[in-house]
């Protein structure tokens, strides 16, 4: 009788240690500007996706600032599902994912877009394994004023053309100067088959590192 008691005690170390962790492998900050497309970047080890390519994992991305609003969802296999109609915003690459990567593409960003992102790691139904934030936020910086003298000047001028011209010029040398580049971001381009490449889509784009817990194996 004292011997059973003891296995029972003892089983559930047998039988090992769950892997539904919900652990936070990286934070990152995503600062942009309207209307630019940015990349959310989403890539899990090997050591948490397996070796089996036909196992029952998939990535779930959603938008957490007001309430928990999914967006997609990318299986391992590489196939997608969309809620609602973010198909029209969201570009994925299912191509890649099969490697752990389930990055998402969000085109045309606008006001609403701001906020918390997360994806999600699942293995099966409610297991979650592991999972990533993205903090996607708009340059608010004081340099704006001088945006605004731009506009301003070329109202005046009435050089609408060139106004345009030196706003863009503007925005993107700013934000070129900030841009940080993120290990895998510049590798990207080719797998992902971003036209146009990775260089230009993301001169507007900066990435800064909150948490990063992949280095410890996680």
């Amino acid at each position: 009788m004292f011997l059973t008691m003891w296995l029972l005690l003892l089983l559930p170390c047998v039988r090992g240690e769950s892997p539904c962790k919900s652990e936070l492998v990286l934070s990152l900050n995503v600062t942009t500007v309207l209307q630019s497309d940015v990349l959310l970047p989403c890539n899990f080890s090997p050591g948490l996706i397996g070796l089996n390519t036909t196992a029952d994992i998939a990535a779930v991305w959603s938008h957490r600032t007001v309430t928990v609003d999914n967006l997609v969802e990318i299986t391992l296999q590489g196939q997608t599902m969309y809620w609602k109609k973010y198909n029209r915003q969201i570009k994925t690459f299912s191509s890649v994912s099969a490697s752990g990567n389930f990055s998402i593409l969000l085109r045309n960003v606008t006001q609403s877009d701001e906020g918390l992102y997360q994806c999600d790691l699942f293995n099966g139904t409610g297991c979650r394994i592991a999972y990533q934030e993205m903090h996607l936020r708009f340059d608010d910086s004081p340099a704006d004023g001088f945006l605004t003298w731009l506009i301003t000047a070329g109202a005046l001028g009435g050089g609408v053309v060139l106004l345009v011209f030196l706003i863009t010029i503007f925005i993107c040398a700013k934000q070129l100067q900030q841009l940080w580049t993120l290990p895998g971001i510049t590798e990207l381009s080719p797998r992902l088959g971003l036209d146009p490449p990775v260089s230009s889509i993301y001169s507007c784009v900066s990435y800064t590192v909150l948490v990063d817990n992949s280095k410890e194996g996680v």
